[in-house]
């Protein structure tokens, strides 16, 4: 198992965990002032799944979860620092998302931002690594 696979599969077990989290707090239970309810656990489920078969799948589609991921946890993490709303949700598809108050939105931001930037990083750095690899053997 590689560097990125192993990456990818620690990010799906977060992704699993913050998604079990939010099925157990409900709609309105313990992690509705951080938005972290039914219906962010019910699109963050999905990522974790695709997680897993990524890290089973290989190095370069680990690489691609990687990436994908990194870019839509940095937008979301950067949509509710600014506007304080979160878009991986279904309450923004009903159109129910109210903005967050300033410090809970903060405090809210950080898993996103935290998984989406080393998530990013990581798969860039794989990616360019492999193909730098690539470059440097001799044509066959």
């Amino acid at each position: 198992m590689t560097g990125s696979q192993r990456l990818t599969l620690i990010i799906a077990i977060a992704l699993a965990i913050l998604a079990a989290l939010g099925f157990a707090s409900g709609h309105g239970g313990f992690g509705a002032p951080l938005r972290l309810n039914t219906d962010t656990a019910a699109v963050l489920a999905p990522f974790a799944l695709a997680g897993f078969i990524a890290a089973r799948m290989g190095r370069r589609i680990s690489d691609l979860f990687l990436v994908a991921i990194g870019l839509l946890l940095v937008a979301d993490a950067f949509a509710g620092a600014t506007r304080g709303m979160f878009y991986l949700s279904f309450e923004s598809l009903r159109g129910t998302v109210s903005p967050m108050a300033k410090p809970a939105r903060y405090i809210a931001v950080l898993p996103h931002a935290i998984l989406g930037i080393v998530a990013l990083v990581a798969g860039l750095r794989s990616a360019n690594a492999a193909a730098a690899q690539r470059r440097d053997l001799p044509p066959s």
